[in-house]
């Protein structure tokens, strides 16, 4: 198959003015907290090519000819970079929806408040659509303070205490479980088949993080000053949490939260692909069927980087065992 591109410059088609100077398109598709981002090289020999303005927006697309394309998203261009031998002109552009005004410090208490309500107010602030998933919206905080924490710190400090994502994602502002295999919309992704044909390199790695079966996390009872314990899970080893918690609510699900990092995180696999897979995305599913006992299964992608350039279309791929279900 033969690999095609397709670049929107703030929804213009700039494709064919660009096809001839390409060098490589690099997209860096993130799970968690972090932001995705892309980075354009373009051959500058003659120096006719016009830079972008900061805050343009770029829509990219990646495939093949005879399949078609599969849009990356969309990013905004944040900085130029120019190299004078050979010339070339470096464009990178963070996901679109990073905005600055997310990573404003300010301060503000919340009371008797839902995921779901906080979440809406700041979304609603910058613009975006709130999308909790069904099974963290409800949970509710009593009283929690933000001081001198910008929106996008203060929501993903309650994401890790519910072992959850909050990240602007198309337009929307999301909080979902993390490692679910949810889109921004959240209908589930697709879960990828992935064959020994399809690699061209790999290497698996078991992690010790498992080997924690209880975790402890603590709370301050004012009424009888003292340190009140919560644990999830019952047996040894346990691992205690240091920070202190509001209330037991609070403690309970910061324990269980971390439990099921440890769970989740026991091993990583890492992959090359000897064709580019567009269809693969960051918190997406793939079914590994290698022939190896160890590593066929359900895998959850982590990160996937696409590199795209005139000798052929690659991917990347990161990936780690789902989180356990309770049997």
């Amino acid at each position: 198959m033969i690999p095609d591109f397709q670049i929107l410059a703030n929804s213009q088609d700039i494709t064919a003015l660009i096809r001839d100077r390409l060098i490589s398109i690099r997209v860096t598709d993130e799970a968690g907290f972090k932001s995705d981002n892309i980075e354009i090289t373009l051959d500058n020999r003659d120096g006719k090519i016009a830079a972008p303005k900061s805050g343009a927006e770029l829509d990219v697309r990646l495939g093949y000819k005879e399949t078609g394309l599969v849009s990356l998203g969309t990013y905004t261009v944040d900085e130029i970079g120019i190299e004078i031998a050979p010339a070339r002109l470096i464009i990178p552009a963070k996901a679109a929806n990073m905005k600055q005004s997310l990573k404003a410090p300010k301060s503000r208490a919340w009371h008797d408040k839902t995921i779901a309500d906080m979440l809406g107010t700041i979304a609603s602030e910058h613009g975006l659509q709130p999308k909790a998933a069904e099974s963290l919206a409800d949970i509710h905080y009593p009283h929690i303070d933000q001081t001198e924490e910008s929106d996008l710190h203060f929501l993903t400090r309650l994401a890790k205490q519910h072992d959850a994502v909050a990240k602007p994602v198309m337009n929307r502002l999301i909080f979902v479980p993390k490692g679910e295999a949810k889109s921004a919309s959240g209908v589930k992704l697709p879960v990828i088949p992935i064959a020994i044909t399809d690699l061209s390199s790999g290497s698996y790695r078991s992690a010790d993080r498992g080997k924690y079966k209880s975790v402890k996390a603590f709370w301050n009872d004012k009424a009888g000053a003292k340190k009140v314990y919560e644990q999830v899970g019952s047996d040894e080893p346990t691992f205690t949490l240091r920070q202190p918690f509001a209330n037991a609510e609070e403690a309970q699900t910061a324990a269980q939260s971390k439990l099921d990092a440890f769970n989740r995180g026991t091993a990583t696999f890492r992959f090359s692909t000897y064709k580019g897979r567009p269809e693969i995305r960051a918190e997406g599913k793939i079914n590994v069927q290698i022939g190896n006992d160890t590593i066929d299964g359900e895998w959850i992608v982590t990160r996937i980087i696409h590199s795209f350039r005139e000798s052929g279309f690659t991917s990347q791929v990161e990936a780690e065992l789902p989180k356990k279900q309770p049997s």
